[in-house]
């Protein structure tokens, strides 16, 4: 099989393109070698913007990424975009944004990242294939050692003495000269069944990508575990199609990452595809999702309610239509008291931008605190909060400002907090 190689690169990057025999040539006089893939891989990315708009362009002799991070798997290689989370560039940039990729993806409840642990100490240095591999292993191990479900499946077969239903004109067929075979067809109770079969066809899909000694340890000891199941052709149309009950719902994790392997293993790319797979996460709404996690969890022992993507408004109604539609990431409703109705406290919003602690305003964008300050005039809300990310070499002293708007109205001042939250 052949080996595919790793291009590791910060979301927003220019990637150059130029074919392998080039390549090898420019690497005999550079130490060490960047990154690059070929025109075939550079027209597989750009497909991709057909399922996730926006996710690159094409420059002069290179191509250039959006917000998206993740995996892609082209044809000779694999795709690691990463966040950038530093102000400045440095070499340990790759293994801080899948700290914080991970972080995030674990935080905001998108999947139960194992890692996290390592992740907290501000560095994974594995890549995000071998590690979302060692996540899938991990999960599905827990399902198996917990019990495979088992389902009743239809079989038919010659057998010695009756079972379930003697089928006649199988007989016929199959044993006129074998009489003292029988042909029945019965429900044999399983677990060689669609759900287990799907976790066997992602544990085939990943066995060349496990390179770590610990993956291909875990990816043993859960072959051995699924022995009695059938080795199908599975893709991940078929994964999204299931449907759960009480005893199958504990595999809804796990189904998550085989539809993201199986994607990722698409016979699509084998018979000549020219799309890529790839398992993406828009990060301007990874970020939302995180950011409404925190507030949640900021709010969880108190009487407050935190509401996501919401209430939605229109900031402006022509007769009976609306125009401008508004929706907060987050509206935070408290009590004055206890048989008081729930009353709009604050407005927060999450941007996935870098800020800029030398200037003046931190660098935050006019258009930013003009959609706060419609926020605040449609739902009459004075505290207004807008959450970047925090760089991970910011310096600790830099304290965000708060700016404060006086509206013209007797005692009313509109103040925006500026705030970071830490991704690691």
């Amino acid at each position: 099989m052949q080996v595919l190689r790793t291009v590791t690169v910060v979301e927003h990057a220019l990637i150059p393109v130029m074919e392998d025999a080039a390549h090898t040539a420019v690497s005999d006089r550079l130490t060490p070698v960047a990154p690059y893939i070929t025109s075939h891989e550079a027209e597989a990315l750009l497909k991709i913007n057909d399922r996730h708009p926006g996710f690159c362009q094409r420059t002069v002799g290179a191509v250039k990424l959006a917000q998206h991070c993740g995996i892609v798997r082209a044809a000779s290689c694999v795709l690691e975009i990463v966040p950038k989370v530093g102000i400045t560039s440095d070499g340990d940039d790759a293994s801080r944004g899948r700290a914080a990729l991970l972080s995030m993806l674990h935080q905001a409840g998108r999947l139960k990242v194992s890692a996290i642990g390592s992740a907290q100490q501000g560095a994974v240095r594995a890549p995000l294939l071998e590690i979302f591999i060692q996540e899938f292993l991990l999960c599905a191990l827990d399902v198996a050692q917990s019990g495979l479900i088992s389902r009743y499946v239809p079989q038919s077969g010659d057998l010695t003495v009756v079972k379930g239903r003697f089928h006649a004109q199988g007989q016929l067929r199959h044993n006129l000269a074998r009489p003292h075979l029988l042909h029945c067809e019965y429900d044999e109770f399983t677990v060689d069944n669609l759900y287990n079969r799907i976790i066997r066809a992602a544990l085939d899909a990943c066995r060349h990508w496990a390179k770590l000694a610990s993956s291909q340890r875990l990816w043993f000891e859960l072959h051995a575990r699924l022995t009695g199941v059938a080795q199908v052709r599975v893709r991940s149309a078929d994964v999204r199609r299931l449907r759960y009950d009480r005893q199958t719902l504990r595999y809804r994790a796990v189904m998550q990452w085989c539809e993201w392997l199986l994607e990722l293993a698409s016979p699509d790319l084998r018979t000549g595809s020219t799309a890529a797979p790839a398992l993406l996460f828009d990060m301007n709404k990874l970020f939302e999702d995180y950011v409404c996690r925190r507030e949640e969890l900021k709010e969880a022992d108190s009487p407050n309610i935190v509401i996501r993507q919401g209430p939605q408004r229109a900031l402006i109604m022509q007769g009976k239509r609306s125009v401008f539609t508004l929706k907060p990431d987050v509206t935070v409703w408290k009590k004055a008291s206890a048989n008081a109705p729930f009353s709009l406290d604050r407005i927060v919003d999450a941007k996935w931008k870098s800020l800029n602690p030398n200037s003046d305003d931190w660098g935050v964008d006019e258009a930013d605190i003009y959609q706060l300050l419609a926020y605040s005039k449609r739902y009459r809300c004075a505290r207004l909060e807008l959450v970047y990310p925090r760089p991970v070499d910011k310096n600790e002293g830099c304290v965000p400002p708060v700016f404060r708007i006086d509206d013209g109205e007797a005692g009313r001042v509109t103040t925006i907090t500026i705030s970071m939250a830490p991704l690691i």
